[in-house]
């Protein structure tokens, strides 16, 4: 009995080892055939994706890095963007458009980096899949970004954000409260735009449109509302100088100096002082040089010899310019409309803006020993002269003069260079013109013209026959210019 049953549990326990080394045998048959199979699947997916894989969403299976990148560009460069303003889209473009492309290289080599990071046990996602998530890099178009993502190409127009500021009205001045409008920096937008780009690009999302709500802090804002007390102070300012206008007079001509000008003199940081005098200074200046003759090379057409130059000019006007900067500033305070000519220092008998002989002179012509005198534009009287012998002492000088006054009669008393030279003489008509010389009749004259003064020459004065002294002496006014060249 006991042998039997001993048998029987040896039995037994043979065909528990038959059973095991049966079953292991299987296992690890199955085992080497699922290794053999998963390296033969990855031996034959070398380079490319599993099946069952995406990535960012896309569908990916079986393709090469360089199939991914030609299959997610179209996509990603048609995504949108979209910027809303106040519940409306003032800008829709495709990427490509605001100067975005897929930057396919960097993709690339993101992609390869990918396929090589896969799993060598390709089961799992076989059976559930691989899910893969990257960034998609992109090159950008600065100048182009620029010109597509900038106020100028949304279509909604913008209000403009203005300051506060003082504007005229019914005569006086009023201040026009400031604007908080809706324009803004473009390179804000730009930035903003940019942002969430970064954002939704960089978890790798596929979603077709990035939309950019604009937020009222990108608005400009005004620097100087209605309620600054320096716009106040202004205003108070304004309202004291704004009806002051000088109108100048130079003849016909007439220069207007008003408040767009005035305007700008006015300094609010100075109340006591509130008018800029260096300001004042320079627009006087600055007609002074516009309006002043005196004492500048005078060019005019003579009678009978063209063009003509005189180097010494003491007629014309010129501008006081201390006395004009001071009656300019009682004139601004005055705030009231005024016309007058400028304060002269120096002026002469008439002007026609900067005419200022305006077509009454006396003209000497030296070397043709003639002389012609010409009023409001007319010739009053044309005649032969004697002039000043012509030595050092004794010659007629030459240069722009003015007649200060007429005399009838006078005695003209003189001293000479030469001994015992000297002359007390009375004539009809005297009108003078520099340092003692003048016009006058000369009865003593036998005749006139020609080369009588080389002769029978004056102390410098010019000698007339009676009758045209008398004719120039009866027409002649005060400060008339005479022009003697030679």
């Amino acid at each position: 009995m006991r042998r039997n049953r001993r048998k029987r549990i040896n039995r037994q326990k043979l065909e528990k080892r038959r059973s095991f080394r049966k079953k292991a045998l299987i296992f690890l048959t199955a085992v080497v055939a699922v290794t053999a199979a998963d390296l033969l699947y990855v031996n034959l997916m070398d380079g490319r994706f599993y099946h069952h894989t995406t990535l960012n969403g896309y569908s990916v299976s079986g393709m090469t890095a360089e199939e991914v990148v030609e299959y997610l560009k179209e996509p990603y460069n048609s995504l949108m963007l979209r910027i809303d303003e106040q519940g409306e889209t003032v800008l829709q473009a495709p990427f490509d458009e605001i100067g975005y492309q897929v930057d396919e290289q960097a993709l690339l080599k993101a992609v390869e980096d990918l396929i090589k990071r896969q799993s060598a046990f390709v089961y799992p996602g076989l059976l559930f899949g691989d899910r893969y998530g990257a960034r998609v890099p992109f090159t950008v178009d600065e100048e182009t970004f620029s010109s597509a993502v900038c106020a100028d190409s949304l279509t909604k127009p913008r209000v403009t954000t203005t300051d506060a500021t003082l504007v005229e009205q019914d005569g006086g001045f009023v201040i026009q409260p400031e604007v908080y409008g809706t324009d803004f920096e473009d390179s804000d937008l730009q930035a903003l735009v940019k942002e969430a780009i970064d954002e939704q690009l960089s978890g790798g999302s596929a979603d077709t449109t990035v939309t950019v709500e604009i937020p009222e802090s990108i608005y400009r804002v005004p620097s100087v509302t209605q309620d600054d007390p320096d716009l106040a102070d202004t205003l108070a300012l304004y309202q004291r100088y704004c009806d002051a206008e000088i109108t100048y007079t130079f003849g016909d001509v007439t220069e207007v100096l008003g408040w767009d000008t005035i305007r700008d003199w006015i300094l609010p940081d100075s109340p006591d002082d509130p008018i800029d005098e260096e300001a004042i200074y320079n627009y006087v200046y600055a007609l002074a040089g516009e309006y002043d003759t005196y004492g500048l090379p005078r060019t005019f057409e003579s009678t009978n010899r063209g063009t003509m130059t005189i180097a010494y000019n003491n007629y014309g006007y010129e501008i006081d310019i201390e006395g004009e900067v001071a009656q300019l500033k009682a004139d601004i305070a005055a705030n009231t409309a005024t016309t007058r000519e400028p304060v002269y220092y120096h002026s002469g008998y008439n002007r026609n803006g900067k005419d200022d002989l305006n077509g009454t002179y006396v003209e000497v012509d030296l070397s043709n020993q003639y002389l012609w005198f010409y009023k409001h534009g007319g010739l009053v009287v044309e005649s032969a002269i004697v002039s000043g012998l012509p030595t050092e002492d004794r010659a007629t000088h030459e240069g722009v003069f003015t007649i200060p006054y007429k005399q009838s009669p006078a005695n003209l008393v003189g001293q000479g260079g030469g001994p015992g030279e000297s002359w007390d003489v009375e004539v009809e008509y005297w009108m003078p013109f520099d340092d003692g010389q003048g016009l006058h009749d000369a009865t003593w004259q036998s005749s006139f013209g020609g080369n009588v003064y080389q002769y029978a020459g004056s102390h410098g004065c010019i000698n007339l026959p009676l009758d045209v002294a008398a004719a120039i002496y009866y027409e002649m006014e005060e400060d008339v210019a005479i022009l003697i060249y030679s």
